[in-house]
């Protein structure tokens, strides 16, 4: 069985479309690399590329006329937050002679996307969709693609699986506990529209839910007020993040969705809204998208276990603050494919 070489950093999904190197051991080698940095992490909580995949399978597509239709499934071995990985295929378990589209599929041990029903010389590749029951249920998958013409002679394989989801962080302080007389009691980050399918080979995501849900809620009730009267924020000390005193910090990864708003609000016990602000994008547009391999921040947390970011990003936190009038961001970040500072107005 192969492991094709995975290194998980943040990018777009492979399309190589380039022929297979020749192997000297006379064999089919899975080389698979993720783009994303060796390391786990315990949910969204930082912008660093770092990843919690601990299941890696290659699933080979064989062509058939103009199309490739699924042949079988290489399990390779992997670590979670191993960034690659090596499979030398078993003279048995050879394909035969003939063209093939490779593909990777990285995926987390809480993993919640069903993988659909795959049958032989039928499961066609661009019908690879996973999906989960319900919006809020997404959790971190990469995939990648290599293509390849395989001979007698042995051939490495060599696939790059990248994140098929985006992130979405939510940094913020000095909650404000009461506006105009009316207790705050949560904190929500929402969006106009999600989507439940995800195509592993395209990154595309589909099936809308066609109504607003909650990528962040924080029920504050719980928290103490300091004297400033701000809420002294959510601890996260257990997940081994260090943030600065008085702030919430919150996050989501999301299948890609198209022509969307994000709206962050603060509500009473009720649920009607005391304080709302529209997040503007970094082009200054409320309407827009939310692509695969992209990380969308509201406030800067560089590092998860530091409030002065990494030796490579000395970048220190910026939560926003709420108890300001101030448009607000969202930022892109470099070690994804993108990082979008989004602002609120």
């Amino acid at each position: 069985m192969s492991l094709l070489s995975c290194a998980l950093l943040l990018g777009a999904c492979s399309k190589d479309e380039e022929k297979g190197e020749n192997h000297p051991y006379g064999t089919l080698r899975f080389e698979v690399a993720a783009q994303s940095a060796p390391d786990t992490r315990a949910g969204l909580n930082s912008q660093e590329p770092i990843h919690s995949v601990a299941d890696v399978k290659v699933y080979v597509f064989r062509k058939s006329g103009s199309n490739y239709l699924y042949h079988k499934t290489f399990a390779m071995p992997w670590s979670a937050g191993a960034s690659f990985g090596r499979y030398d295929v078993p003279t048995a378990e050879m394909v035969p002679a003939g063209d093939y589209k490779f593909l990777a599929v990285g995926r987390d041990a809480g993993d919640r996307f069903s993988l659909p029903a795959l049958t032989a010389n039928t499961t066609d590749y661009n019908d690879i969709v996973v999906s989960v029951t319900a919006a809020g249920q997404e959790t971190e998958i990469f995939s990648g693609t290599y293509t390849a013409t395989v001979s007698s002679e042995g051939m490495r394989i060599p696939v790059t699986i990248t994140r098929q989801v985006a992130g979405v962080l939510g940094y913020f302080k000095n909650v404000p506990a009461n506006i105009g007389g009316t207790t705050v009691k949560y904190l929500r980050l929402s969006i106009s529209n999600s989507n439940k399918n995800l195509n592993l080979t395209t990154g595309l995501g589909s099936n809308p839910t066609g109504t607003s849900f909650n990528l962040i809620n924080v029920d504050l009730s719980s928290q103490t007020v300091n004297g400033d009267g701000a809420y002294t924020g959510n601890d996260l000390s257990a997940q081994g993040v260090v943030k600065l005193p008085n702030s919430q910090l919150n996050g989501a990864f999301v299948v890609p969705v198209t022509g969307v708003t994000l709206t962050l609000g603060l509500y009473d016990a009720a649920n009607a809204p005391l304080k709302t602000w529209t997040v503007l994008n970094d082009n200054a547009e409320s309407s827009f998208s939310i692509v695969a391999n992209h990380f969308y921040a509201l406030g800067t947390k560089v590092a998860a276990g530091s409030t002065t970011g990494t030796p490579e990003r000395p970048v220190a936190d910026a939560p926003i603050d709420l108890m300001k009038d101030q448009a607000i961001t969202v930022t892109v970040l470099p070690n994804w494919a993108f990082i979008h500072n989004m602002t609120l107005q």
